[in-house]
């Protein structure tokens, strides 16, 4: 669609001394794109006059009428299509940016908005009262930038291109007045936030306080968990049921074969440890990250790949009744389904057919493995263990199941409070609670939790005591960790500021990072994240 128009003005001003004209030189064509018309693509055919500069003492002899309203001078584009693009060009990425506007009837190029949003102009940076800071990555696990944050109005106000103490302290002295800083429980940020704003209140991050905590009862319980195995291998309790499925002979040897190979690993991890190399330095050298190496030094003994527990299902508080049906003697899953559903069972009739399949069965037929999961049978070779660990006089006595999964789900039962866990979850906690290392930890990280969660700054000095002498060496680290960021740590139960805002943000900054990965560079990532907020 063209558009044709011309000024209506009779006078024109030169835009060199600003003397009014009215003598025209000549005319000529401007063909500037426009704004998309029911999706048709616009083209303004501007019918514009050159004008003689009147005033003898300018150096401009002619000049072109200014359409300052309409367009830029020597521009290919109208001012309000040129703000649409840059719109575009900051909240989307330029390929996905490009392929919409083609759709629309804005015909450009993702080069195009790359570069209308470089070349924007340089966000002001305010200084603000309450800072957070954060990282985030530019590559996992080898590159980190750092995102700064207003916690008074949670909005960023500037990208640094790293994750160092340097860097933070530039910026805090080239921008002074920052009075509180919320940041994680990284030495680098302390140590930056204290050479740059030595006035200034640090906060640590409550989230990061628990989580690190959380990190360090889970590697406890690493070191214990082979005990706990043997603990309920000698107690004759038997486990939860586990899905299980028939393999083929090649995943079995498959399997076979990777477990020796990581036994393996873990046998060399345990052998340079031994020898006094670092955590670091051992998974430099066998090219392995640090986290599996620090679990294979914790562990006490090779651990085992944990098998999946049966998972909870919808059917679970329906089942008494589907027993007590079953008893009397109906047999139609349809039937059963609508019974259940009119309780307020929201599944599908198949679940309820799954249940009720391997019970049709005829007498002396051999269930699957899968059957005898859902049905809570044993199989043969579990049965007559059980008969043998039991008592002439226990026999008869149901003993209950003990679900003793990983260390990264036993955790849970040790932070969690008692009151919320079900019957299953209180008797696995009860159980791995008879190991009075266990029942310590379980009592630290109770108290601990209880004090931050309720900001009770006077119990933390009673805590940090107990922690610092409980005979745990993974908790006593963490207290040796709190001990010396006691200031922080203080602060955080004292001050509201949290990094929540700051963590939205870096979620944020994914999002766009991952839009635009290999497409530009850290102004452009610093830009979009700024002038989006």
């Amino acid at each position: 669609m063209i558009i044709t128009a011309r000024a209506l003005a009779a006078t024109a001003v030169c835009p060199t001394c600003q003397y009014i004209s009215h003598r025209v030189h000549s005319y000529y064509t401007r063909s500037p794109h426009d704004l998309p018309m029911s999706g048709q693509t616009v083209q303004l055919s501007l019918h514009v006059r050159r004008f003689r500069c009147q005033n003898q003492a300018c150096q401009r002899q002619t000049f072109v009428e200014r359409l300052p309203e309409v367009v830029s001078p020597r521009a290919r584009r109208t001012i309000r299509l040129n703000g649409t693009l840059t719109l575009f060009a900051m909240v989307m990425s330029g390929q996905a940016g490009s392929r919409l506007l083609n759709q629309i009837g804005m015909v450009t190029s993702a080069d195009t908005l790359l570069r209308r949003a470089k070349h924007l102009n340089e966000p002001a940076v305010t200084v603000p009262l309450v800072l957070g800071v954060d990282d985030f990555a530019f590559r996992r696990g080898r590159t980190y930038g750092t995102i700064l944050v207003d916690l008074q109005t949670h909005r960023p106000i500037d990208l640094l291109p790293e994750r160092t103490a340097d860097a933070l302290s530039s910026w805090l002295r080239a921008h002074p007045g920052v009075l509180i800083i919320s940041r994680d429980r990284s030495t680098e940020y302390a140590r930056g936030a204290s050479d740059g704003a030595p006035q200034s209140q640090q906060v640590a991050d409550r989230f990061h306080i628990l989580k690190n905590f959380r990190e360090a009862v889970e590697r406890a319980l690493k070191r214990l968990h082979a005990s706990l195995l043997e603990q309920q291998q000698a107690s004759g309790s038997p486990q939860m049921p586990r899905y299980k499925r028939r393999r083929s002979q090649t995943e079995i040897a498959t399997a076979k074969v990777a477990r020796l190979r990581r036994q393996a690993r873990y046998e060399e991890v345990v052998m340079l440890y031994k020898q006094g190399m670092s955590i670091l330095g051992i998974a430099d050298q066998l090219r392995m990250s640090r986290s599996t190496v620090r679990n294979f030094v914790y562990a006490g003994a090779f651990p085992e790949r944990a098998t999946a527990l049966r998972t909870k299902s919808l059917l679970d508080p329906y089942v008494p009744y589907l027993e007590q049906r079953w008893a009397q003697g109906c047999r139609n899953a349809n039937q059963l389904w609508k019974e259940v559903v009119a309780q307020g069972f929201t599944g599908e009739y198949k679940v309820v057919n799954r249940w009720l399949a391997p019970r049709r069965e005829k007498p002396g037929r051999k269930h699957s493995l899968r059957e005898k999961d859902l049905l809570g049978l044993e199989t043969e070779e579990e049965a007559g263990t059980h008969s043998q660990r039991m008592e002439p006089k226990e026999a008869s006595k149901p003993v209950e199941p003990i679900s003793l999964e990983a260390p990264r789900h036993l955790v849970w039962l040790l932070l969690r409070d008692p009151s919320t866990m079900d019957t299953q979850e209180r008797r696995t906690r009860d159980f791995i609670r008879q190991n009075p290392l266990i029942a310590r930890l379980s009592d630290l990280a109770q108290d601990f939790v209880t004090l931050m969660s309720e900001g009770d700054f006077e119990a933390f000095d009673l805590w940090l005591e107990a922690a610092l002498r409980c005979d745990i060496p993974d908790v006593e680290s963490f207290a040796q960790g709190l001990q010396k960021d006691y200031e922080a740590i203080k602060a955080a139960l004292v001050f509201s500021y949290s990094n929540g805002p700051v963590e939205g943000h870096v979620n944020r900054l994914k999002y766009i990072k991952r839009s635009m990965y290999g497409r530009g560079s850290f102004e452009l990532l610093r830009q979009r994240v700024l002038d989006v907020a």
